[in-house]
């Protein structure tokens, strides 16, 4: 990982750990990264784009609300195939 990876990688997890438990970063981070390839584009979903499934919010709007373990649902969801 280059010095400009690893920067992004903690701030995805500095992010991340704000809303969830270690056992769920240890969740959330590898899959993200899976669907994305990079931290910067996981960190730019989290922040910036809207989720018709929530009502257009941003998984970061989901979790300020309180409801990250329904995020956790909808990204098991997603993972399993189900539709985004």
């Amino acid at each position: 990982m280059t010095t400009t990876q690893e920067a992004s990688y903690q701030q995805l997890k500095a992010l991340l750990e704000c809303y969830f438990t270690i056992d769920d970063q240890d969740y959330l981070i590898p899959v993200l990264l899976s669907f994305s390839g990079d931290a910067n584009k996981v960190i730019s979903w989290f922040t910036q784009e809207p989720i018709p499934a929530f009502g257009n919010i941003t998984a970061l709007g989901v979790c300020v609300r309180g409801d990250g373990k329904l995020l956790i649902d909808y990204i098991k969801s997603i993972q399993m195939g189900g539709y985004a």
